[in-house]
Protein backbone atom coordinates (compact mmCIF):
# COMPACT_ATOMS: atom_id res chain seq x y z
CA UNK A 1 0.00 0.00 0.00
CA UNK A 2 1.17 3.32 -0.97
CA UNK A 3 2.54 5.73 1.89
CA UNK A 4 0.34 8.48 -0.45
CA UNK A 5 -2.88 9.67 -0.89
CA UNK A 6 -4.85 12.57 -2.71
CA UNK A 7 -3.45 14.77 0.32
CA UNK A 8 -0.30 14.97 -1.35
CA UNK A 9 -1.20 15.97 -4.79
CA UNK A 10 -2.65 19.06 -6.34
CA UNK A 11 -5.86 20.27 -4.77
CA UNK A 12 -8.69 22.23 -6.32
CA UNK A 13 -8.65 26.00 -5.70
CA UNK A 14 -10.84 27.48 -3.77
CA UNK A 15 -11.98 31.13 -4.38
CA UNK A 16 -10.18 33.01 -2.14
CA UNK A 17 -7.70 35.86 -4.26
CA UNK A 18 -4.72 34.21 -2.12
CA UNK A 19 -5.13 30.65 -2.27
CA UNK A 20 -2.38 29.17 -2.72
CA UNK A 21 -0.29 25.71 -2.87
CA UNK A 22 3.48 24.56 -2.56
CA UNK A 23 5.98 21.77 -2.23
CA UNK A 24 8.73 22.13 -0.24
CA UNK A 25 11.97 19.91 0.47
CA UNK A 26 14.47 20.56 2.99
CA UNK A 27 18.08 18.08 2.45
CA UNK A 28 20.79 16.95 3.76
CA UNK A 29 24.04 14.69 2.03
CA UNK A 30 25.51 13.58 5.16
CA UNK A 31 28.66 12.78 2.96
CA UNK A 32 29.31 15.85 1.85
CA UNK A 33 27.83 18.39 4.05
CA UNK A 34 25.35 19.82 1.37
CA UNK A 35 22.28 20.88 2.71
CA UNK A 36 19.20 22.69 0.39
CA UNK A 37 15.62 24.28 0.61
CA UNK A 38 13.77 23.44 -2.39
CA UNK A 39 9.93 25.13 -2.64
CA UNK A 40 7.83 25.00 -5.92
CA UNK A 41 4.07 27.09 -5.89
CA UNK A 42 1.67 29.04 -6.83
CA UNK A 43 -1.06 31.94 -5.87
CA UNK A 44 -4.16 29.93 -8.33
CA UNK A 45 -6.08 32.61 -8.63
CA UNK A 46 -3.77 34.82 -9.27
CA UNK A 47 -1.66 32.97 -12.02
CA UNK A 48 1.34 33.36 -10.59
CA UNK A 49 4.38 30.89 -9.94
CA UNK A 50 6.95 30.63 -7.14
CA UNK A 51 10.49 28.99 -6.86
CA UNK A 52 12.35 29.56 -3.72
CA UNK A 53 15.48 27.84 -3.95
CA UNK A 54 18.99 27.76 -1.97
CA UNK A 55 21.44 25.69 -1.57
CA UNK A 56 24.94 25.21 0.60
CA UNK A 57 28.36 23.16 1.11
CA UNK A 58 29.84 23.26 4.25
CA UNK A 59 32.73 25.34 3.07
CA UNK A 60 30.54 28.31 2.14
CA UNK A 61 30.23 27.71 -1.35
CA UNK A 62 26.29 28.08 -1.88
CA UNK A 63 23.12 29.17 -4.39
CA UNK A 64 20.12 30.96 -4.53
CA UNK A 65 17.14 31.46 -6.99
CA UNK A 66 14.19 33.07 -6.39
CA UNK A 67 11.48 33.64 -9.00
CA UNK A 68 8.06 35.31 -7.73
CA UNK A 69 6.22 36.66 -10.60
CA UNK A 70 6.66 33.84 -13.15
CA UNK A 71 3.18 33.51 -14.93
CA UNK A 72 1.19 30.46 -14.27
CA UNK A 73 1.02 28.62 -17.69
CA UNK A 74 -0.92 26.13 -19.01
CA UNK A 75 0.23 22.78 -18.08
CA UNK A 76 1.51 24.21 -14.88
CA UNK A 77 -0.85 21.84 -12.53
CA UNK A 78 -2.45 18.60 -13.21
CA UNK A 79 -3.88 16.38 -10.87
CA UNK A 80 -0.11 14.78 -10.35
CA UNK A 81 2.64 17.38 -10.97
CA UNK A 82 2.93 21.37 -10.05
CA UNK A 83 5.72 23.17 -11.81
CA UNK A 84 6.91 26.81 -11.09
CA UNK A 85 8.69 26.64 -14.55
CA UNK A 86 12.62 26.48 -13.19
CA UNK A 87 11.07 23.60 -10.31
CA UNK A 88 8.44 21.15 -10.22
CA UNK A 89 7.08 18.63 -7.57
CA UNK A 90 5.24 14.95 -8.71
CA UNK A 91 4.60 11.53 -7.31
CA UNK A 92 5.64 9.04 -10.11
CA UNK A 93 3.60 6.27 -9.26
CA UNK A 94 2.40 7.27 -5.78
CA UNK A 95 6.13 5.26 -4.60
CA UNK A 96 8.01 8.47 -3.64
CA UNK A 97 8.18 12.80 -4.26
CA UNK A 98 10.55 13.57 -6.89
CA UNK A 99 11.77 17.53 -7.20
CA UNK A 100 13.65 18.55 -9.88
CA UNK A 101 14.75 22.23 -10.19
CA UNK A 102 16.83 23.64 -13.19
CA UNK A 103 18.89 26.63 -13.31
CA UNK A 104 22.47 27.70 -15.49
CA UNK A 105 24.10 28.34 -12.18
CA UNK A 106 22.71 24.77 -10.57
CA UNK A 107 20.37 22.05 -10.84
CA UNK A 108 18.61 19.26 -8.63
CA UNK A 109 16.43 15.90 -9.18
CA UNK A 110 15.78 14.68 -5.56
CA UNK A 111 13.75 11.32 -4.45
CA UNK A 112 12.35 11.77 -1.21
CA UNK A 113 11.32 7.82 0.04
CA UNK A 114 9.17 8.83 3.32
CA UNK A 115 9.07 6.58 6.46
CA UNK A 116 5.36 7.79 7.13
CA UNK A 117 1.84 9.10 5.85
CA UNK A 118 1.89 12.56 5.58
CA UNK A 119 0.80 14.29 9.15
CA UNK A 120 -0.89 17.46 9.51
CA UNK A 121 -0.52 19.85 12.51
CA UNK A 122 -2.30 19.35 15.89
CA UNK A 123 -2.87 22.98 18.29
CA UNK A 124 -0.84 22.68 21.53
CA UNK A 125 -2.31 24.81 24.20
CA UNK A 126 -5.71 26.97 24.82
CA UNK A 127 -9.30 26.22 24.13
CA UNK A 128 -8.81 24.04 20.74
CA UNK A 129 -5.42 21.31 21.88
CA UNK A 130 -4.84 18.28 20.39
CA UNK A 131 -7.77 19.33 17.65
CA UNK A 132 -5.91 19.11 13.61
CA UNK A 133 -4.91 22.49 12.03
CA UNK A 134 -6.46 20.94 8.85
CA UNK A 135 -9.76 22.12 7.09
CA UNK A 136 -10.01 19.15 4.71
CA UNK A 137 -10.09 20.16 1.34
CA UNK A 138 -9.99 23.39 1.95
CA UNK A 139 -6.49 23.99 3.60
CA UNK A 140 -3.94 22.27 4.81
CA UNK A 141 -0.09 21.05 5.91
CA UNK A 142 0.51 17.70 5.36
CA UNK A 143 4.26 16.76 6.02
CA UNK A 144 6.77 13.60 6.07
CA UNK A 145 10.22 12.58 6.52
CA UNK A 146 12.26 9.80 4.64
CA UNK A 147 15.44 8.82 2.91
CA UNK A 148 16.43 11.19 -0.40
CA UNK A 149 18.58 10.16 -3.13
CA UNK A 150 19.65 12.19 -6.90
CA UNK A 151 21.77 14.52 -8.09
CA UNK A 152 22.43 17.94 -7.02
CA UNK A 153 24.84 20.49 -9.11
CA UNK A 154 26.18 23.99 -8.28
CA UNK A 155 28.57 25.58 -10.68
CA UNK A 156 30.76 22.80 -11.66
CA UNK A 157 30.60 20.61 -8.36
CA UNK A 158 28.34 17.47 -8.98
CA UNK A 159 27.32 15.58 -6.06
CA UNK A 160 25.67 12.26 -6.56
CA UNK A 161 23.16 11.68 -3.28
CA UNK A 162 22.96 7.91 -2.15
CA UNK A 163 21.94 7.71 1.50
CA UNK A 164 20.40 11.40 2.18
CA UNK A 165 18.27 12.51 4.54
CA UNK A 166 15.05 14.85 3.86
CA UNK A 167 12.02 16.52 5.31
CA UNK A 168 9.22 17.78 3.07
CA UNK A 169 5.89 19.57 3.19
CA UNK A 170 3.05 20.68 1.37
CA UNK A 171 0.78 23.58 2.33
CA UNK A 172 -2.71 24.25 0.43
CA UNK A 173 -5.29 27.00 1.08
CA UNK A 174 -5.57 30.88 1.32
CA UNK A 175 -2.72 32.91 2.17
CA UNK A 176 -2.41 36.67 2.23
CA UNK A 177 -0.28 38.58 2.91
CA UNK A 178 1.26 37.44 6.19
CA UNK A 179 2.91 40.20 9.01
CA UNK A 180 3.77 37.87 11.90
CA UNK A 181 5.19 39.86 14.77
CA UNK A 182 7.13 36.30 14.80
CA UNK A 183 7.47 32.73 14.05
CA UNK A 184 9.85 29.72 15.02
CA UNK A 185 9.45 26.60 12.90
CA UNK A 186 11.59 23.91 13.47
CA UNK A 187 11.11 20.74 11.36
CA UNK A 188 13.53 17.84 10.77
CA UNK A 189 13.73 14.69 11.46
CA UNK A 190 17.20 12.30 12.72
CA UNK A 191 15.82 9.66 11.13
CA UNK A 192 13.35 6.63 11.29
CA UNK A 193 13.14 7.37 15.19
CA UNK A 194 12.60 10.95 15.72
CA UNK A 195 11.05 13.03 12.88
CA UNK A 196 8.71 16.40 13.94
CA UNK A 197 6.86 20.16 13.22
CA UNK A 198 7.27 22.69 15.54
CA UNK A 199 5.69 25.57 14.75
CA UNK A 200 4.70 28.92 17.05
CA UNK A 201 3.34 32.10 15.52
CA UNK A 202 2.65 35.37 16.85
CA UNK A 203 0.27 37.52 14.76
CA UNK A 204 0.03 41.32 13.41
CA UNK A 205 -2.55 41.93 16.76
CA UNK A 206 -0.39 39.87 19.47
CA UNK A 207 -2.26 36.68 19.37
CA UNK A 208 0.23 33.69 19.98
CA UNK A 209 -0.52 30.03 18.67
CA UNK A 210 1.53 26.86 18.46
CA UNK A 211 1.02 24.09 16.65
CA UNK A 212 2.80 20.86 15.31
CA UNK A 213 3.26 17.00 15.51
CA UNK A 214 5.56 14.27 16.54
CA UNK A 215 6.24 10.93 15.55
CA UNK A 216 8.90 8.82 18.23
CA UNK A 217 10.02 5.29 17.01
CA UNK A 218 6.94 5.34 14.28
CA UNK A 219 4.40 6.41 16.48
CA UNK A 220 2.53 10.02 16.60
CA UNK A 221 3.03 11.44 20.22
CA UNK A 222 0.48 14.44 21.67
CA UNK A 223 2.43 17.15 22.83
CA UNK A 224 1.35 18.91 25.68
CA UNK A 225 4.02 22.15 25.38
CA UNK A 226 7.13 22.86 23.14
CA UNK A 227 9.41 26.03 23.27
CA UNK A 228 12.07 26.50 20.34
CA UNK A 229 15.21 29.05 21.63
CA UNK A 230 16.70 30.63 18.52
CA UNK A 231 20.43 31.88 18.62
CA UNK A 232 20.95 35.16 16.55
CA UNK A 233 23.91 37.51 15.32
CA UNK A 234 23.96 40.99 15.72
CA UNK A 235 22.24 41.69 12.23
CA UNK A 236 19.11 40.45 14.27
CA UNK A 237 18.34 37.52 11.63
CA UNK A 238 21.27 35.50 11.24
CA UNK A 239 20.57 32.43 13.26
CA UNK A 240 23.51 30.54 14.14
CA UNK A 241 21.07 27.00 15.64
CA UNK A 242 19.64 26.57 18.87
CA UNK A 243 17.35 24.14 20.43
CA UNK A 244 14.02 22.51 20.71
CA UNK A 245 12.07 21.21 23.85
CA UNK A 246 9.32 19.62 23.78
CA UNK A 247 6.91 17.53 26.26
CA UNK A 248 4.83 14.65 25.32
CA UNK A 249 1.86 14.20 27.00
CA UNK A 250 3.53 10.65 27.58
CA UNK A 251 5.74 12.55 30.20
CA UNK A 252 8.64 12.23 27.97
CA UNK A 253 10.52 15.36 27.35
CA UNK A 254 12.40 16.03 24.23
CA UNK A 255 15.47 17.97 23.47
CA UNK A 256 16.60 18.74 19.80
CA UNK A 257 19.47 20.50 19.99
CA UNK A 258 20.28 22.45 16.11
CA UNK A 259 23.62 23.71 14.11
CA UNK A 260 23.10 26.28 11.53
CA UNK A 261 24.72 25.19 8.47
CA UNK A 262 23.51 27.89 6.32
CA UNK A 263 20.10 30.53 5.87
CA UNK A 264 18.39 31.16 2.65
CA UNK A 265 16.50 34.19 3.18
CA UNK A 266 12.39 34.20 1.82
CA UNK A 267 9.98 36.54 1.15
CA UNK A 268 6.48 36.26 -0.54
CA UNK A 269 6.47 39.23 -3.69
CA UNK A 270 10.02 40.57 -3.61
CA UNK A 271 13.24 38.90 -3.09
CA UNK A 272 14.66 40.52 0.55
CA UNK A 273 11.50 41.89 1.96
CA UNK A 274 10.22 44.92 1.70
CA UNK A 275 7.04 47.47 0.98
CA UNK A 276 4.19 45.06 0.47
CA UNK A 277 5.87 42.22 1.32
CA UNK A 278 5.95 39.51 3.56
CA UNK A 279 8.74 40.25 6.03
CA UNK A 280 11.82 38.44 5.38
CA UNK A 281 12.37 34.91 6.76
CA UNK A 282 15.04 32.84 7.15
CA UNK A 283 15.05 28.95 6.02
CA UNK A 284 18.00 28.28 8.41
CA UNK A 285 19.40 25.03 7.17
CA UNK A 286 20.82 23.11 10.32
CA UNK A 287 21.49 19.84 11.34
CA UNK A 288 19.34 18.61 14.16
CA UNK A 289 20.92 16.31 17.14
CA UNK A 290 18.91 14.18 19.05
CA UNK A 291 20.51 11.12 21.68
CA UNK A 292 23.21 10.66 19.35
CA UNK A 293 21.59 10.58 15.91
CA UNK A 294 21.62 13.56 13.58
CA UNK A 295 19.67 14.60 10.16
CA UNK A 296 18.47 17.63 8.66
CA UNK A 297 15.82 20.61 9.76
CA UNK A 298 14.43 23.78 8.88
CA UNK A 299 15.18 26.01 11.55
CA UNK A 300 13.36 28.45 9.83
CA UNK A 301 12.87 32.41 11.68
CA UNK A 302 10.67 35.61 11.27
CA UNK A 303 10.99 38.22 13.32
CA UNK A 304 9.86 41.54 12.69
CA UNK A 305 8.41 42.89 16.39
CA UNK A 306 7.91 46.44 14.97
CA UNK A 307 6.31 45.34 12.09
CA UNK A 308 8.14 46.81 9.81
CA UNK A 309 8.48 45.92 6.43
CA UNK A 310 12.07 47.24 4.99
CA UNK A 311 13.79 44.67 2.98
CA UNK A 312 16.80 43.04 4.78
CA UNK A 313 20.68 43.46 3.60
CA UNK A 314 23.86 43.12 5.70
CA UNK A 315 23.82 39.91 7.09
CA UNK A 316 26.33 37.65 8.55
CA UNK A 317 24.89 33.75 7.87
CA UNK A 318 21.98 34.32 6.08
CA UNK A 319 22.00 34.31 2.66
CA UNK A 320 20.55 37.40 0.13
CA UNK A 321 22.48 37.18 -2.97
CA UNK A 322 21.30 35.74 -6.25
CA UNK A 323 23.24 32.71 -8.28
CA UNK A 324 26.27 31.72 -6.84
CA UNK A 325 28.36 33.29 -4.13
CA UNK A 326 30.65 32.32 -1.74
CA UNK A 327 29.81 33.14 2.39
CA UNK A 328 32.65 35.10 3.93
CA UNK A 329 31.43 34.91 7.69
CA UNK A 330 33.01 31.44 9.67
CA UNK A 331 30.38 30.71 12.54
CA UNK A 332 32.27 27.94 13.63
CA UNK A 333 34.72 30.07 16.40
CA UNK A 334 31.57 31.23 18.10
CA UNK A 335 29.96 27.53 19.08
Amino acid sequence: MSLYSAIDLPHHPGNHPFWQESWVLVFRDPDTGLVGFLRTGSYVNQKTTQTHWGMAFPDGTRFRRHLLDRPLEAGDRTDVMASSGTMRFTIPDMEYCRFEAFDDDAEADLRIYDWYPSQEWEVVGGPGHGTLTSGGDDHGHPESAGRVEGRVRIGDRVVTIENGIGYRDHGYGPRPLPMFRSARWHAGTVGEKLSYSLLTMQAEDGAFAKMGYVMLDGKREPIRDFHTVNCTLGDGLSSIGGWTVAQLENGQTLRIDVEAVDGVVTSTDLNNGGPNSSPAGIEVLSIPRWQGLEGVCDFNMIDNAHRGNQEVSHLFLANTNDGISQRGFDPSWLR
